[in-house]
């Protein structure tokens, strides 16, 4: 792979351009509700998605009815304007995202939630969760916490994902996992200009992606749904929603040779 410096400047000049041009639409229209945001908000994402060289090939249906509380895999930065090219949603992100440079104020602008995921702070987060689940906005959530490589996923934490089991006004609440499954036929070096994890740096990685060449297929597969009633408690959520999406990562990356030593994901299914 060669990575050009040049190809990875002109990206990133039209990423920040588009930004530039669309940010003052979207905030003027920002008080006529979600159809209008999203038509500023949505070539946005998708300028990131061709920028950033990932083809979207997407399995099963996203559910339409009700007020949808979307789990997700976490693998990289990536999976945001992936998840919210095919769905108008909420995030979910760690508190730290609010301070990054550029990407923190367009979480800001598009009503991220922001936790610590501190077990004092559970409570008043799952509580500003609710309310936006009350008044009918869909939810993007990562349970794991944190993000990893892609090859497997990270124990599932219970706590923000029991919002959808609160007693909440809205009665139509739909839990729906997702897997998002990046290249499953590139090598675990490949897979690391895209997966963000560990102590890797931020502004590095952006800048050798963007700097890459190469198309990547990302395969997001919406699981089926179901209602919180269907749940005896959040653990019985938490064990469902995690199978389901290990099962998305299985089909897609058991099925490649070159990833034949993945056995500990089977056995954990």
């Amino acid at each position: 792979m060669c990575h050009s410096a040049l190809r990875a400047s002109l990206k990133l000049t039209l990423i920040v351009t588009t930004a530039l041009v669309l940010l003052p639409l979207y905030l003027l229209t920002y008080g006529f509700g979600t159809k209008c945001r999203r038509a500023f908000s949505l070539p946005f994402f998708k300028v990131c998605l061709t920028c950033a060289g990932l083809d979207l090939k997407i399995t099963g249906f996203a559910n339409t009815d009700g007020v949808n509380f979307y789990i997700s895999n976490h693998v990289s930065y990536l999976d945001i304007p992936i998840l919210a090219s095919l769905r108008h949603g909420l995030f979910v992100a760690k508190t730290d995202v609010a301070s990054w440079p550029f990407i923190g104020f367009l979480a800001k602008i598009t009503r991220t939630h922001f936790v610590s995921r501190k077990a004092t702070d559970t409570l008043r987060e799952r509580k500003n969760i609710s309310h936006s689940l009350e008044n009918g906005d869909a939810i993007f959530l990562f349970p794991e916490g944190s993000s990893s490589n892609g090859l497997d996923i990270l124990p599932f934490k219970s706590g923000l994902l029991s919002t959808a089991l609160l007693p909440l006004k809205s009665s139509n609440i739909v839990i729906q996992p997702i897997s998002i499954i990046y290249g499953p036929e590139i090598s675990p070096q490949e897979r690391d200009y895209y997966a963000w994890y560990g102590d890797m740096d931020l502004c590095p990685h952006i800048w050798q992606l963007l700097g890459r060449k190469e198309k990547l297929e990302v395969i997001v597969t919406f699981h089926k749904s179901r209602c919180p009633s269907t749940f005896n408690d959040r653990k019985d959520l938490t064990k469902w929603a995690e199978q389901e999406i290990r099962s998305g990562l299985e089909n897609e990356l058991l099925t490649h040779p070159e990833n034949i030593n993945l056995q500990p994901l089977r056995n954990q299914l």
